[in-house]
């Protein structure tokens, strides 16, 4: 009788239970890793993100500096007189003081004239007190006063340095996304007198809603 061989064929067997001890705590590393990576990117991700944000705000803000000589003032009403532009549509009062500067800025970013492109998509901006001026005045030719919000949904605050004084002493009204008036007022330096003294102030309430506390955002610093 003939014997058959079964040339380069080695023993055939499955994991023995150590390998899977071994696999199964490498894939718990991994997604232990995962989960640890997930909650620092919750806590850390939006703030990364409105900085982001906010350089490209403060960007734009310089550029209608370089085009108009001047910043975005606090007043929207003050815009034609300091630029010399005047809009095809009226400039009407907003119905409210809420929300200025930021509103003002964003209205300069888009103003007839400024051959310039932000890059601000439409998810990052939003208009918490719902006010408009009644006619579209710029190139984006909508009406509403809107405003660039921060990751936690509420507007960024923007002071020029023109209305350091002013707002200091009166504070600016802004409204948050669940609808409570806040005042804000411009950074002061620890060695005297306004951080950003020659230029803005532009400035993210943070996590807590709440403008100057230690967990505001600002373009100025790292």
């Amino acid at each position: 009788m003939r014997e058959h061989r079964h040339i380069g064929r080695g023993r055939e067997h499955g994991f023995s239970f150590i390998e899977i001890l071994i696999v199964m705590g490498i894939i718990a590393v991994l997604v232990g890793m995962v989960v640890v990576a997930i909650q620092i990117w919750g806590r850390k991700g939006p703030e990364f993100l409105t900085k982001q944000r906010l350089q490209k705000v403060a960007a734009g803000a310089r550029q209608v500096h370089s085009t108009f000589e001047v910043y975005p003032p606090l007043d929207i009403k003050d815009v034609p007189k300091l630029t010399g532009v005047v809009p095809k549509g009226k400039i009407k009062p907003p119905r409210n003081s809420t929300n200025e500067g930021i509103e003002t800025l964003v209205q300069m970013l888009y103003w007839q004239g400024l051959k310039y492109d932000p890059q601000i998509t439409d998810d990052e901006f939003i208009n918490t007190d719902e006010d408009e001026l009644g006619a579209p005045v710029n190139k984006r030719n909508n009406p509403e006063l809107l405003e660039i919000r921060d990751e936690w949904q509420n507007p960024l605050i923007y002071i020029p340095a023109r209305s350091y004084g002013e707002a200091d002493a009166e504070g600016v009204r802004y409204m948050t996304f669940d609808g409570i008036d806040v005042s804000a007022r411009p950074w002061k330096s620890e060695y005297g007198g306004f951080e950003q003294p020659d230029s803005f102030q532009l400035f993210s309430m943070g996590p807590d809603g709440e403008p100057n506390t230690e967990d505001d955002i600002r373009h100025w610093r790292d």
